[in-house]
């Protein structure tokens, strides 16, 4: 009897951890890896995020053809200012890097491992592995749109603009040709776009392509001051240039 008692508790001893895995904790902008069934706390925010598991994976084997990439598709838990909700996070197959997904002013980051191979069996619920990055992206200016309605009043004054880089004015934001030079490029925040003189002193940040869609959500800040045409036209004469994480890459 004692024997089976003391069994009984070994048993329940050993399943205890599994029952109650530790909150693991971690920083905006770091890298965390969870297992199905483990939640993370970020440092000085109010935030846990727990991975559910994995609830629906399509995506392409390596190395085979597929007419769709597929998908994963997970849930996780996310608790943030004392409400609990359910949220599902997918990512497409076939892609390098990380997908994202907003989340109440945060913006999830995120990949799952290990990926379907051809040669490999069926990957197991509790094989998966929930890679994710929480970060606080910088909140968008309106300070534009002041500018563009005002020329004249912020002509020689120095402004910070934070917005989404769009090259070459590639979605036609801008409205006007460019003021100085057929290399100036537009940025754009919350109230409008407006464009950068590509003869600034500032350095631009490398890896941005000003006739490639797929530079126009990176986002940047760019201090400078404001400068009028003849014309009345309003541009930027850039006196520093930075490149933010958040929605597009991270930063330099």
């Amino acid at each position: 009897m004692k024997r089976c008692i003391f069994s009984i508790l070994l048993s329940i001893t050993l399943l205890m951890p599994a029952c109650g895995s530790p909150i693991l904790q971690t920083e905006l902008g770091k890298e965390i890896i969870l297992s199905p069934g483990q939640a993370v706390s970020i440092a000085d925010e109010d935030l846990h995020v727990k991975f559910t598991g994995v609830i629906g994976d399509s995506r392409c084997p390596q190395g085979v053809y597929c007419v769709w990439a597929g998908e994963v598709i997970c849930e996780v838990e996310i608790t943030y200012a004392g409400a609990t909700r359910q949220t599902k996070l997918t990512a497409p197959g076939l892609i390098e890097g990380y997908a994202t997904a907003p989340f109440e002013g945060y913006e999830l980051a995120f990949h799952v491992t290990p990926y379907p191979d051809v040669h490999q069996d069926r990957i197991a619920s509790e094989e998966y592995r929930l890679h994710l990055v929480v970060t606080r992206p910088p909140q968008l200016t309106s300070v534009v749109g002041y500018i563009l309605a005002r020329p004249t009043d912020f002509s020689g004054k120095e402004v910070t603009i934070v917005g989404y880089y769009r090259g070459w004015d590639l979605l036609q934001e801008a409205a006007a040709p460019p003021p100085v030079t057929r290399s100036d490029w537009v940025i754009k925040d919350l109230s409008g776009a407006i464009y950068v003189s590509a003869a600034s002193k500032a350095k631009m940040p490398e890896g941005l392509q000003p006739a490639s869609l797929e530079s126009i959500h990176k986002l940047l800040e760019v201090k400078g001051t404001v400068m009028v045409t003849a014309s009345g036209q309003p541009y930027i004469e850039a006196i520093s240039i930075k490149r933010l994480p958040g929605h597009g890459g991270d930063a330099d």
